[in-house]
């Protein structure tokens, strides 16, 4: 997983109080290549949707994204993963990428992501 720019300019306002601009979102993609710091976007985005759950516990964060079988049925090649402010897509808003070896969804599968952070 890759911190982006964004989320680096993002925290600063959040220690400074002047941001409510925090990841709701997961976003599923196609894209393949490696991460980098510099992408505000998925390089080919399939799927958006809010997080189920985000739990906060002390100095960690976890975001969480759930797709059921009809939901995610059909998809091919999923390659990368991330998480966005927006709803809307291809906004520049994105936190983090992780690329992934190419999945495909059969219609018998569901989809869990976790992200997790942790402050040292």
């Amino acid at each position: 997983m890759v911190v982006t720019n964004y989320t680096r300019n993002q925290l600063t306002l959040i220690l400074g109080g002047s941001t409510t601009n925090v990841p709701t979102y997961f976003v599923l993609g196609s894209g393949s290549g490696v991460a980098f710091p510099t992408q505000t976007i998925l390089i080919n985005e399939m799927d958006r949707q809010l997080n189920t759950t985000i739990s906060n516990t002390t100095q960690k964060v976890t975001w969480q994204g759930d797709w059921n079988s009809v939901e995610i049925s059909g998809t091919d090649l999923l390659r990368e993963v991330g998480i966005t402010v927006s709803g809307a897509p291809l906004t520049g808003s994105i936190w983090s990428r992780t690329s992934l070896p190419a999945l495909t969804f059969d219609g018998t599968n569901e989809l869990r992501v976790e992200e997790t952070w942790e402050a040292f």
